[in-house]
């Protein structure tokens, strides 16, 4: 089973704020996954353009690599994003 739970072991104290962050997310291919992503993105910051969703496909289709880069203006932003990627049963890695 998939933990889902964020981990709050990421050398906090190296993290200088604010911050430019590219977010990866991995799921199965398709349309739900892209909408997903884009709600959860936009919740959490407005402004971001789905647009500059970069999707990458797997060598055999069946997944999409969607990548994002954020900018994050404090840590709680980044634990609540996480959080809310995981909870998302579409998305099954975030980095």
């Amino acid at each position: 089973m998939l933990d889902r739970t964020p981990s709050r072991e990421l050398r906090e104290d190296l993290w200088v704020f604010p911050m430019d962050y590219p977010i990866k997310l991995i799921g199965l291919a398709g349309e739900p996954l892209r909408v997903a992503v884009t709600d959860i993105l936009v919740k959490h910051f407005p402004e971001f353009d789905p647009e500059s969703l970069s999707v990458q496909p797997s060598k055999t289709g069946k997944y999409h690599s969607l990548t994002a880069q954020l900018r994050f203006d404090e840590l709680e932003q980044v634990h609540q994003l996480y959080a809310d990627l995981a909870a998302c049963p579409l998305i099954k890695t975030a980095l």
